[in-house]
């Protein structure tokens, strides 16, 4: 059997049963609004930013998975907006997502440093599959897909996301914890076209964040704890630490229970295109330490933002 073949099997077989169905949420932690709409612009200063990545380096078709978003927040209006495109191409299955986010900043009374935001999303999905890309032994097997497939769906999601500081990033220490559920509309996305009784079953994934951060001056490091889950029974955890020096630069280090190592390193240069503006770019490497690690390979990110200034 050749390597392409194994990486259909390993590939297909999740997408096709009750597994993990959303793309892994990067480790820059800028875009995490499109896992937790709680999390949108949580900050006062809007964000233009991408990521770019692809795993499983040295195998044919590896996925890839590139976003383009963006974040707004009004402060006196106590919201947030944003906007992202999600491409993610695991060939011969794409994915094409265009979501839309709210999030609003719940008073907590006296305390007014506290910050509480409850999130909800909206989100189009378009489904690609060519079932002419499909490597299979069989190819007289009456169940094996031949043709193109396009298929548009909706779909939604909510957050909640508290920090014990949520006046500025570099100011006080802070303890913060987010839980949501995305994909809240299950159902069959139906491969009708195939000419035989395929579909893409969709369902509920969850996720939770808790970690906290410890300022000291113009620096700070922060622990925390990614949790992803989705029906049936699937999960994994995100243990990373990050270490960041105001408009200079950043560092990571993330273990997840996929036996994934992840490292990142990245610079932030102020006073660019804009006033008090800050322009971001890192890049991230992964590499698997587990028995599966020869076969899975090597993956990268890359990552770019531009903050502009403070609202």
């Amino acid at each position: 059997m050749t390597m392409k073949k194994l990486y259909w099997i390993f590939l297909l077989f999740p997408l096709l049963s009750n597994a993990q169905q959303l793309p892994e949420r990067s480790s820059f932690y800028s875009n995490s609004f499109i896992w937790n709409p709680a999390m949108t612009g949580l900050w006062d200063y809007w964000e233009l930013g991408l990521t770019y990545r692809q795993e499983w380096l040295g195998f044919e078709d590896a996925p890839v998975t590139a976003t383009l978003n963006v974040q707004y927040p009004f402060p006196k209006e106590h919201m947030s907006l944003g906007g992202f495109f999600m491409h993610d191409n695991i060939n011969p299955i794409v994915m094409n997502s265009f979501g839309f986010a709210y999030a609003y900043r719940v008073d907590l009374g006296r305390r007014r440093t506290d910050l509480l935001t409850i999130g909800l999303m909206g989100t189009l999905n378009h489904f690609f599959v060519d079932g002419k890309e499909i490597v299979v032994n069989d190819q007289d097997d009456p169940l094996v897909p031949t043709g193109e497939n396009n298929k548009f769906g909706p779909n939604a999601g909510a957050g909640i996301f508290y920090t014990s500081y949520g006046k500025s990033e570099f100011e006080k220490d802070r303890f913060f914890a987010g839980l949501a559920v995305t994909q809240l509309l299950p159902g069959n996305i139906r491969l009708d076209e195939f000419g035989s009784d395929a579909s893409l079953k969709r369902n509920i994934h969850g996720n939770a964040i808790v970690g906290a951060r410890f300022v000291n001056e113009n620096t700070f490091i922060e622990p925390s704890l990614w949790i992803n889950y989705s029906a049936v029974n699937l999960l994994d955890m995100n243990l990373g630490v990050r270490f960041e020096r105001e408009d200079a630069f950043w560092a990571g280090l993330t273990y997840s229970t996929t036996q994934t190592i992840f490292l990142q390193t990245g610079l932030a240069m102020k006073n660019g295109l804009a006033k008090d503006g800050v322009l971001r770019i890192g890049a991230l490497g992964s590499f698997n330490v587990g028995t599966f690690g020869k076969a899975r390979g090597l993956g990268f990110e890359f990552y770019g933002a531009y903050r502009f200034g403070d609202l």
